[in-house]
């Protein structure tokens, strides 16, 4: 029965906070409140009027505000988050206030000024899902809004919530430009992209798949990542991946919108068309600064002369961008000494595959590369590749053994580094990985740098040295090492965030580790490693409401999560640098 003076209608609700309010009331209260109140003022409750939006409820530095529409919700909360960044960028980043924000449409029970209900609760409980800085919502705002505005809602799934019966299907809005520690252009808010480099600098697209076929596909993908492969190892070129460009491969953005935000003069760009054993193949070299080709060539081809292919295209950017070189490095980079009967398909093929980062795919690239060694037993390639396969099964958990995956990894790294005159390097980074777990601090560094020596611009090379860096006890070193990694991605991998992360809070920077550790948990909401990051991070501020915020993410993503498995991944030259952190995330209450 309903009670008098109440009624009930439709509404959005959004629920918002200040992320760790009690630390930074702890560390600056006037300040803190001042920032606060001048957030309000000047931005949040102008833009809730602008927007229609009616303020329900303040309590301390949370906010109960209704709608009549979700999209007029959404585009509040955006520009809200938009805006708090901007005023945000003269602030220390430890001293800044980032807003969380949950919204969800549903009836209301209205008494007067106010409105319960469980969709009122459901917009507080979504609140505290969301990532400082970000927007989690329900999905019924993402049906009634989804279409009506140009926003990527990344499916968290179905959330258990507390004191919520159901479970609740969950988006967090990855993109809009808002997020955790971002600045308008949705990049890290720590300043990892460089200047223009005085050094030539290159970005590889996608090749396109002219027949628009399957098995066209993982050929135009193959030539593209080869080459990439072949780049990488030209310390006298500042190179970018940009190979998984989605909006270039899908001809919706030419090589100067796609590459824009992105410190390089030129563009290698390609297309492949396959008739039965035969494939023509454009390239050219673009100069992003006026849109006109530096070098542009068409080949037609046997798939048999791949290889020779890809080195003919190498040796023209080379030439066409007058990259110096030493003397050895090109025979030392050449891919042509694999052609032969059958080896060009398992190789691109298993290139193709290994680039999707899937467990699924990472499988199918070690048998293609493991028939490439089949067939050239004496080349390091395959088994160079095979390492890293057996490698990324161990850091992404997908092996059945991790134990039998790290012995696989070093036993193929160390055929792979035999041969110095054809060696790419991608094998040191491997195996010094492997003799860091091993506790072999001295030889993990070597390794890594030797890797570095054969891959100057090679983004996992780079991550690799900066990890060992770090728990060899160098974390300002490791710190640059990922920024430097991540220069050279347009998308930037969780892992590598993470290790930054780490590197950061390691060198006493945990202000810039939080944003950073947050970034890698919004890119891959069930990378753990990530929330580990960040609940060390509010741990070691004294931030315990955060910390175990934290905490309780890590066990809902993995309830098998230990503090003893933890270690074993993290093992660190210092035992003392472990076993402070391992500490810190007991106080947070995560188990031993």
């Amino acid at each position: 029965m309903k009670e008098a003076g109440t009624s009930r209608r439709r509404a959005t609700i959004v629920s918002a906070d200040v992320a760790g309010f009690s630390r930074l009331m702890g560390v600056d209260e006037e300040g803190t409140l001042a920032a606060f109140k001048s957030h309000r003022q000047e931005l949040i409750d102008p833009k809730i009027a602008e927007c229609g939006g009616r303020i329900v409820n303040v309590a301390g530095d949370g906010m109960l505000i209704e709608f009549s529409s979700a999209v007029d919700a959404l585009e509040c909360c955006i520009a809200v988050q938009r805006g708090i960044v901007t005023r945000n960028q003269t602030t220390p980043i430890e001293r800044r206030l980032q807003f969380r924000i949950g919204i969800n449409v549903a009836d209301v029970i209205v008494d007067g000024d106010d409105i319960f209900g469980d969709g009122v609760n459901i917009a507080a409980r979504l609140e505290g899902v969301a990532d400082p800085g970000g927007i989690c919502v329900s999905q019924a705002v993402v049906d009634q809004a989804g279409d009506k505005l140009d926003l990527e809602f990344q499916d968290l799934g179905r959330r258990a919530l507390k004191n919520i019966e159901q479970p609740v299907r969950t988006y967090r809005i990855a993109s809009a430009g808002i997020g955790v520690g971002v600045t308008g252009s949705g990049s890290v808010a720590v300043d990892i992209v460089p200047r223009l480099p005085e050094r030539p600098s290159l970005a590889i697209l996608p090749f396109r798949n002219l027949n628009g076929t399957e098995d066209t596909e993982f050929v135009a993908d193959g030539i593209g990542l080869s080459i990439q492969t072949l780049l990488v190892q030209l310390s006298g070129l500042f190179f970018i991946n940009a190979c998984s460009n989605q909006p270039y491969k899908e001809g919706r953005a030419s090589a100067v919108e796609a590459m824009r935000d992105f410190p390089v003069r030129y563009a290698l760009e390609g297309s492949v068309q396959r008739v039965g054993q035969r494939v023509r193949v454009t390239a050219q070299v673009t100069d992003l600064s006026d849109g006109e080709a530096v070098w542009a060539d068409r080949y037609d081809r046997d798939l048999e002369d791949v290889f020779v292919l890809q080195d003919d295209i190498t040796r023209e950017v080379i030439i066409s961008l007058s990259i110096e070189i030493p003397g050895a490095v090109p025979e030392r980079i050449s891919i042509r000494s694999l052609a032969g009967p059958g080896a060009w398909e398992p190789y691109l093929r298993g290139v193709s595959h290994f680039y999707k980062f899937t467990r699924e795919d990472n499988a199918i690239a070690r048998r293609m590369f493991e028939k490439v060694s089949d067939l050239f037993p004496d080349k390091t390639i395959g088994p160079g590749y095979i390492a890293l396969t057996h490698w990324i099964d161990v850091t992404r958990g997908w092996s059945a053994s991790r134990d039998a995956s790290l012995s696989q990894a070093a036993e193929w790294a160390e055929k792979s580094t035999v041969s110095v005159e054809e060696n790419n390097g991608l094998a040191h980074a491997v195996l010094g990985s492997v003799r860091l777990l091993e506790g072999e601090f001295d030889e993990a560094l070597a390794l890594c740098r030797r890797s570095i020596a054969f891959r100057a611009n090679c983004p996992f090379a780079l991550g690799q040295l900066a990890a060992v860096q770090n728990y060899c006890g160098d974390a300002t070193g490791a710190a640059k090492s990922a920024r430097e990694a991540l220069s050279v991605r347009t998308v930037y991998p969780p892992p590598l965030l993470n290790i930054l992360a780490i590197a950061y809070r390691d060198s006493g920077k945990v202000g810039l580790s939080i944003p950073t550790a947050l970034e890698a948990s919004r890119l891959d909401p069930k990378f753990v490693d990530a929330y580990a990051t960040v609940c060390s991070d509010y741990a070691l501020l004294g931030d315990d409401d955060e910390a175990r915020r934290a905490a309780d993410e890590i066990m809902e993503i993995d309830p098998e999560f230990r503090l003893s498995t933890y270690a074993k991944k993290h093992v660190y030259k210092d035992a003392e640098k472990i076993a402070g952190i391992v500490e810190a995330l007991r106080s947070a209450g995560l188990p031993d």
